[in-house]
């Protein structure tokens, strides 16, 4: 049987990792940025960026894993929310060596204060649609979600955000639940960041990601 405080202790040491490495770094921007960004903080809430990103995910009390890729776009919409618009591609082993696919589409709106020093709060709304096909039969299903969460800048090129999220698929008796986790931003250079993330449902299942971010 699995050890759930090791899977909740190695998420928050993914965040504490990047967040050090990140304050030991130079706390300038490079080069390339030097038209007047050099002391800018960058996090994500309220910047214009595509993410691509690649998780992994651990059942709990099962051989089975699943891995799943990832696109998000995000857009300020005005001062204080953004918009944002994702697409996933996920599969996963099944019993009898059936996999399980499913296409993901999703949007919402995602809404953060910026008069905290220690940190930006945001909440988010988001609704989605899902094409599933599992040994030949399809199934198709409507799913919504509300999260919140908090990005803490931990040195300039660097963001670490911890999370609460709701999933809900109602066709679905067990397809609702809570996940939590947390996430780190670095940039690399001014418009392209590296990213990671940890995850745990309420059913224990563990998802670690790691992607890349582009600025515009």
């Amino acid at each position: 049987m699995k050890n759930h405080t090791s899977l909740k202790l190695l998420a928050l040491a993914s965040a504490l990792v990047l967040g050090t490495a990140a304050a030991r770094a130079d706390s300038t921007l490079p080069a390339d940025n030097a038209a007047g960004a050099a002391t800018e903080n960058l996090g994500l809430l309220g910047q214009s960026y595509t993410s691509l990103s690649y998780s992994y995910t651990n059942l709990d009390n099962s051989s089975v894993h699943g891995d799943s890729y990832n696109f998000e776009f995000n857009q300020p919409l005005s001062f204080g929310f953004d918009g944002f618009l994702g697409y996933s591609y996920s599969q996963s082993s099944v019993f009898g060596g059936s996999r399980l696919k499913s296409n993901i589409v999703d949007a919402g709106l995602r809404a953060f204060s910026t008069r905290y020093n220690w940190g930006k709060p945001y909440v988010e709304a988001g609704v989605g649609y899902s094409w599933n096909r599992y040994a030949g039969a399809k199934d198709n299903a409507f799913m919504w979600e509300v999260g919140a969460g908090v990005e803490f800048q931990v040195a300039p090129k660097a963001t670490v955000t911890p999370y609460i999220q709701y999933v809900d698929v109602p066709e679905i008796d067990s397809g609702h639940g809570w996940n939590f986790g947390v996430k780190g931003n670095y940039w690399v250079t001014s418009r392209w960041a590296a990213t990671l993330g940890a995850e745990l449902d309420d059913d224990h299942n563990s998802t670690f990601t790691i992607g890349t971010n582009f600025r515009f």
